[in-house]
């Protein structure tokens, strides 16, 4: 079973491009440019923390298959498509309101049409962005989602193909730890 988790890499993009924006903006008086990408910081972590979460929970089902008692495996394996921790996390995730916050700011304050004239040449192109990412945290929670559902259907073959589902397990544990070191880098270079 091939496994990627989709949505991360949209919303990595669309964070990356406001925060080129923010900086190269000037104009833009330095206390709003430092809370915005102070924003952008913060819903990084965010992201960090919530696969965090989700990788601690399939490093203990990996754990429970390789060195525990398979009958809990398959409970845990089981109960991967409603996984109480993420869908916490994901909750908060999708209504990352620092971002939002920063964002309406940004419009109150008519910081976006400054931004746009300077950097894009379009009235609307940062409100778009930021809608962009409000879809693109959807898609990215779902995608974490599908893939604890698709997860979840390995129970069944913990007995029958134990190998296939411990290469599973590994395979989306490394996938959501590639997105996670992302989210921490990037967190780090705005927070530098």
């Amino acid at each position: 079973m091939p496994i990627n988790i989709s949505g991360f890499q949209e919303v990595f993009d669309i964070l990356k491009e406001l925060v080129s924006g923010v900086k190269s903006a000037l104009q833009i008086p330095e206390k709003h440019r430092k809370e915005m990408l102070e924003a952008v910081a913060d819903t990084a972590e965010l992201v960090d923390e919530t696969l965090t979460i989700l990788k601690q929970h399939l490093t203990g089902v990996i754990s429970e298959l390789k060195f525990g008692d398979q009958q809990k495996a398959k409970q845990l394996i089981s109960e991967l498509g409603s996984f109480p921790g993420w869908e916490t996390k994901y909750r908060q995730f999708q209504l990352c309101d620092k971002l939002r916050e920063a964002s309406f700011n940004l419009e109150r304050r008519g910081l976006y049409a400054l931004l746009n004239r300077l950097i894009y040449n379009d009235p609307d192109l940062i409100k778009q962005k930021m809608w962009d990412y409000i879809g693109g945290e959807a898609n990215a929670a779902n995608s974490v989602g599908t893939l604890l559902l698709e997860l979840s259907s390995l129970d069944a073959k913990v007995d029958s193909e134990f190998d296939t589902v411990v290469n599973s397990m590994e395979q989306a544990r490394n996938e959501v730890s590639k997105w996670r070191q992302v989210f921490i880098d990037f967190e780090k270079e705005l927070r530098a």
